[in-house]
């Protein structure tokens, strides 16, 4: 292109290429819905007898390309019709015996594979996926004399019959391996040794740290934050407003912190034995400093340290300024470690290898920001950070009662991520959490 240097080429058909890839898919949180009602009218539908959803969104992939669904069934051709005609239904592209095609009102696709009972857990199985993961599952399965495909499993012409995944999976001497680890990231040697994680379950959190009130960005007032939080049956929550420099999201003054803390001493007394954590969501200035100075930090029971500016530092330096945060003594965690928000903004340059590393080194944790537009850190970089011995707190990062929510899309990360409920910082109790923040200061 006349007038365009190279490097300004280059950097126009790789910004093509996302947006390409960016209109294929899908955040989980907005197929989500879709899937649900789906899978609830086939629940309900006499004609079936097992169904399941599959694919990436049975996974917990952050990003799906369409709903894919596998029901076993004696009435197929009475199934697939009661699909098809479904109120959600805008098109059909394919109406067969065993799949049905159609793109919802919504826009999204949405696929129906209907097999006989016994074929059941061998086609859940292959159309959860992921391709590499079946790919192992299938050379594994030749290495032992057994064939396995989405029909079934074979040893010569002998049909062996498995009434679920589980004995599928015995079968190959491995263990249960849960769907959102199912990406051949060395999942099948640890269901061959029996060390696959007891994964995290949203019952084990006791508390929700990363929350915003109507003190800083937040819709809604502290007490309903606290109120909200323990209708959902938590035994603390955290409060983490913006600091001074976030002032496009009226980031605490001094002053406004006293009254603050004031406020949340009288509610603690009020909802005791809830307890209630005075903590800040503090920018990471460009030197990678916090933004305030240490008399102001040391009075909060924890600090969220957080990139907000200055997205587009070399990579050296954005590391250099991450990790000077992390080496502060009052930072507890780092929020939403690579700043990217999914299908719309890119990471930024940053050695997330060389952060964790860093986080493990002075004891900080690392953030999963639960907002299901983030869903940051990322799993595969959750799996390193539990090797490093790094906390992961699991954040909602709400600013209003509704986003408390978010956890749920959190664990289905944290749980991708080979996270176990000793991996995750707040599924300390409160006791626990408070002996925790008073040793880290």
């Amino acid at each position: 292109l006349k007038g365009f240097g190279k490097k300004t080429q280059d950097n126009i058909l790789a910004g093509i290429e996302k947006v390409k890839l960016y209109n294929t898919r899908r955040l989980y949180a907005e197929v989500a819905t879709d899937a649900r009602e789906l899978l609830s009218s086939l629940e309900n539908n006499k004609d079936v007898c097992r169904v399941s959803l599959a694919g990436s969104l049975r996974r917990s992939s952050e990003t799906v390309k369409d709903i894919d669904i596998v029901a076993s069934s004696n009435a197929a051709e009475k199934l697939a019709g009661y699909f098809a005609a479904l109120p959600q239904v805008d098109t059909i592209s394919a109406h067969g015996l065993t799949k049905v095609s159609v793109t919802l009102r919504t826009g999204i696709n949405a696929d129906l594979r209907i097999v006989e009972d016994a074929q059941f857990p061998h086609a859940l199985l292959h159309f959860t996926g992921s391709k590499e993961h079946n790919t192992a599952l299938r050379s594994r399965a030749k290495d032992i004399g057994l064939k396995i495909n989405e029909y079934g499993l074979w040893r010569g012409a002998k049909n062996i019959i498995c009434r679920n995944e589980e004995e599928i999976f015995a079968h190959l001497n491995l263990s249960y391996i849960p769907p959102e680890l199912r990406e051949n990231m060395g999942e099948i040697e640890a269901a061959e040794k029996g060390s696959i994680p007891v994964l995290v379950e949203e019952k084990d959190v006791r508390g929700l740290l990363h929350i915003h009130t109507n003190f800083s960005d937040g819709a809604e007032s502290l007490e309903g934050m606290v109120e909200a939080a323990r209708k959902m049956g938590m035994q603390y929550i955290g409060i983490s407003d913006h600091s001074q420099s976030a002032q496009y999201a009226g980031g605490l003054k001094k002053e406004d912190i006293e009254k603050q803390h004031e406020l949340i001493d009288r509610l603690n007394k009020k909802y005791a034995p809830f307890q209630i954590f005075k903590g800040v969501e503090s920018d990471i200035l460009p030197d990678g400093s916090l933004d305030y100075d240490d008399e102001i930090l040391e009075r909060f029971d924890f600090v969220i340290a957080a990139i907000h500016s200055n997205f587009n530092m070399p990579e050296k330096e954005m590391t250099r300024r991450i990790t000077k945060s992390l080496q502060n003594r009052y930072t507890t965690m780092l929020a939403h470690p690579t700043g990217r928000l999914l299908l719309a903004r890119e990471s930024y340059a940053v050695n997330i290898m060389e952060i964790i590393d860093v986080a493990a080194q002075y004891g900080k944790a690392l953030e999963l920001n639960a907002n299901p537009r983030r869903l940051d850190l990322d799993w595969r970089n959750c799996i390193h950070a539990r090797k490093k011995g790094v906390k992961i707190s699991i954040n909602p990062d709400a600013h209003r009662a509704s986003g408390l929510a978010d956890i749920s899309f959190g664990i289905k990360i944290a749980r991708k991520g080979w996270l176990e409920k000793k991996d995750c910082l707040n599924c300390l109790s409160a006791g626990e959490m408070k002996k925790y923040l008073s040793r880290k200061k």
